[in-house]
């Protein structure tokens, strides 16, 4: 194992019972780069956690074929060292920064994330702000973000309190490499068709908290099927009455608020609506590649082809499906990027902008 790279085990899914909605890209891709393993990989799956300290799916980082270890393991030795000194004397041997696939089927619950300090979160929980790298979108994939321009606020909790969302969300189409805030406050939902990656903010020991405003009418069975004779979701309509935001714009002035159109090697440090920095590169190229948060770790994920990562002294490679840690010691990579199985590499790096939290 490296003292900087940290790759960890690319099948770290969560079960479909829980994620109903799940579809079959992610699945797609990680056999095709991982045809040896497809046993253990689902034809469904609608969450991939790919770097996570969060206990119900951690990270395992790889040592080997047949050896991992717990990646919060490695962090509770070189925590400074890894996380950079300022992350790790605020969050400890903890990655603040939780990153995701996600593809659907079928359209998600329609959430919302509250603030840090709700009066209404328990003592294990805190707000969850994230946000959507668009990876790939079929034809007429679509996203929930936020609500229409034309409502007033007491129209639009009506349609909530009547479970009547269409009447009332901004439906947005996305295209490949939007990068979309979801901020605490926002009411949000994806649709089917969509692939993403999602970074999220979790405080250590914490659940990062969703509350569910519509899970579309639909029940299901104790196996998470749809079933006419099954039980609805959990909702919490009135919880997130009180925590949506409604200082947030509306519909087109919401959407030039919140996304942000990433090309390769655009560079983006966050801002009030979203503290995770990225940056894209996407071209069959050797490139440079500087930090992008000084003095603190990186999270790289892989979608398409193959990219090597290196520094003066070492070096990694990673395929589509993959994604590790970066240390915060790296200052600077080389990337060299080509084409596996015909598709192009594609390579994308998150962290976390703590100042604008």
């Amino acid at each position: 194992m490296t003292s900087h790279f940290f790759k960890v085990d690319p099948f770290n899914f969560v079960p479909i019972v829980k994620t109903p909605w799940g579809g079959t890209q992610i699945s797609a891709l990680k056999k095709t780069y991982f045809p040896k393993a497809n046993a253990v990989i689902p034809n469904f799956i609608g969450e991939s956690w790919e770097i996570s300290t969060d206990k119900s799916y951690p990270s395992f980082v790889c040592i080997n074929e047949q050896d991992k270890i717990p990646l919060t393991d490695i962090l509770q030795k070189n925590s400074s060292l890894i996380l950079g000194e300022k992350v790790a004397n605020k969050y400890g041997a903890h990655s603040p920064l939780l990153l995701k696939w996600l593809h659907a089927n079928d359209n998600l619950s329609v959430q919302l994330h509250p603030k840090n300090g709700n009066p209404l979160l328990s003592e294990n929980e805190c707000g969850k702000p994230e946000s959507w790298l668009i990876l790939n979108v079929e034809k007429n994939g679509y996203v929930y973000l936020g609500f229409k321009e034309e409502l007033s606020k007491q129209e639009i909790i009506e349609y909530l309190l009547n479970d009547e969302l269409e009447k009332c969300l901004n439906k947005y189409y996305p295209k490949m490499y939007d990068y979309i805030s979801v901020p605490p406050g926002c009411v949000h939902a994806v649709g089917p068709g969509v692939f993403l990656a999602e970074p999220q903010y979790v405080l250590p020991k914490k659940s990062g908290k969703t509350w569910r405003i519509s899970d579309w009418k639909r029940l299901y069975d104790e196996n998470g099927i749809r079933s006419d004779q099954g039980k609805p979701r959990e909702l919490h309509v009135n919880e997130s009455l009180m925590a949506i935001d409604w200082n947030l714009p509306r519909g087109k002035d919401l959407e030039k608020l919140l996304i942000q159109k990433m090309e390769n090697g655009k560079v983006f440090h966050g801002n009030q609506y979203n503290p995770f920095s990225l940056q894209i590169f996407y071209n069959q190229q050797k490139t440079g590649y500087t930090s992008i948060e000084k003095d603190s770790f990186t999270l790289a994920t892989v979608w398409g082809g193959e990219v090597k990562l290196e520094t003066t002294q070492e070096a990694i490679t990673l395929q589509g499906g993959e994604s590790l840690l970066i240390s915060a010691e790296v200052k600077e990579l080389s990337l060299s990027m080509k084409e596996k199985y015909r598709e192009q590499p594609k390579i994308a790096f998150f962290a976390l902008n703590d100042e604008v939290i």
